[in-house]
């Protein structure tokens, strides 16, 4: 049985979203750390907080992408998942094995996709 992570990281730089993610996501029972909104902000959290997985927006706005943060995440041993308009084709930087769920999120889609990821 896999366990579910407990504390997830949010990166969206839309605050509706942001804040209706997190809303779903603690009444799932998990410990929410953000949301995040603004990508040096993202950075920091994602180089000092403890969390067990994150759920990163592609597109931050004004040019800038979740990547810096996902490297970061990656070099921490971090899982994350890619939350997105976009086509996976569309995302330069993601790789084959990266997660990528399209919007409009599905929060049921979202919990399980991050269990698989934090698995």
């Amino acid at each position: 049985m896999t366990s579910k992570p407990k504390k997830i990281f949010i990166v969206d730089d839309e605050a509706l979203i942001a804040f209706e993610m997190a809303d779903s996501l603690s009444d799932l029972g998990f410990e929410v750390v953000g949301p995040s909104m603004h990508l040096d902000d993202a950075l920091t959290v994602a180089r000092e907080a403890d969390f067990d997985v994150a759920c990163l927006d592609v597109n931050l706005g004004r040019g800038k992408t979740s990547e810096p943060i996902a490297q970061v995440l990656g070099e921490r041993g971090i899982p994350y998942v890619y939350i997105t308009a976009y086509e996976a084709s569309q995302i330069k930087f993601a790789s084959e094995t990266d997660t990528i769920i399209r919007k409009p999120v599905s929060i049921n889609d979202l919990e399980q996709a991050l269990i698989k990821a934090a698995a």
